[in-house]
């Protein structure tokens, strides 16, 4: 089994979005869950170079 392109590994941060975005209506988040999300998605957008694209369309980071 071969590793990951860079390529492939962005578009798996990006559809990780999504999906959160999809379902962040179903789960009551408190604000310290927000906060470690937030974290998570600014470290995940920062390597990949998804950091506008998320903000843009409402990922917390």
């Amino acid at each position: 089994m071969s590793t990951p392109t860079y390529q492939q590994r962005k578009e798996a941060a990006r559809q990780k979005a999504i999906d959160w975005q999809h379902e962040d209506g179903d789960y009551p988040y408190s604000y310290g869950g927000l906060a470690i999300i937030g974290e998570y998605f600014y470290k995940l957008g920062k390597r990949f170079g998804l950091l506008r694209e998320f903000r843009e369309n409402g990922i917390p980071c």
